[in-house]
């Protein structure tokens, strides 16, 4: 008897010792290693409730200098939206755990004027180019913005995946709140759902056709569906170069953006 109280005991204690909260996941998925440089193209289809798809070609290209990663995307067909740029600054969690707000600026040809976008507020949760993903979805969620719960688990595209509530501690978004299903294995995100206000489904972006290039795993398919408007976003990546690329650091720049520069 005694015996199997003390083994009782320590599979008990080795459960409460390893057991992971909602936030330890999160910062898990968020320091996920990436590349120091990403090279690729992809092609963004919107669809609208009528069932007309629009397509866009891009080029994508990031860089991380250890405190700031540094993104640039620039839209090159069709003919309308062409040498429109988006550039974002991304900043690392200091020592006391603090994140600097990201810079973000917006290059429209047609008005030949560059755009400073809010990284929170309104701006952020608005439209990313006509598409179902905000300005906000396109770079990186601060951890210390949300509250998590750790909701259970589920299975999403076959793969075990923790679910996390994500609580914006704001509560003034659009989506205040969110649930990350993330891969037990890899902490890398399958799917996500986002809540409004009135905490109704809002969105839910998917992510599929996982490669892994140079010991990164890369979702090649993103899908932001509306499931209050009945529209949906497609990003499906290609060319994807990992590390071997010296990427000019003036790519990087307001300047390059305005000029449409970036290969």
């Amino acid at each position: 008897m005694k015996k199997t109280i003390l083994l009782l005991t320590t599979i008990l204690f080795t459960t409460a010792l390893f057991a992971q909260s909602g936030y330890d996941i999160m910062k898990k998925a968020h320091e996920v290693p990436e590349p120091t440089t990403s090279s690729s193209t992809a092609t963004l289809t919107i669809h609208s409730k009528k069932g007309s798809d629009r397509i866009r070609e891009v080029i994508m290209k990031s860089k991380d200098y250890g405190d700031v990663e540094k993104s640039v995307i620039v839209f090159t067909t069709p003919k309308d939206v062409a040498g429109t740029g988006y550039l974002m600054f991304n900043y690392e969690e200091d020592a006391n755990g603090n994140t600097k707000d990201a810079d973000n600026w917006l290059y429209l040809p047609a008005m030949k004027k560059t755009r400073r976008i809010a990284s929170s507020g309104s701006e952020s949760e608005g439209s990313f180019m006509g598409t179902d993903f905000t300005y906000q979805d396109m770079g990186e969620r601060s951890l210390n913005k949300y509250d998590y719960n750790l909701l259970g688990e589920e299975t999403v595209d076959g793969v075990a995946c923790y679910k996390v509530e994500c609580i914006s501690k704001e509560h003034t978004e659009k989506d205040p709140r969110f649930i990350s299903y993330i891969g037990k294995t890899d902490y890398i995100m399958r799917k996500c759902e986002f809540y409004d206000r009135q905490d109704q489904l809002h969105r839910i972006l998917t992510c599929t056709n996982f490669t892994t290039i140079k010991g990164f795993t890369t979702a090649q398919v993103m899908k932001m569906e509306n499931v209050q408007s009945g529209t949906w976003s497609l990003i499906e990546t290609k060319n994807i170069v990992y590390d071997d690329e010296d990427i000019d650091d003036s790519l990087f720049t307001v300047a390059a953006l305005e000029k449409g520069r970036i290969r």
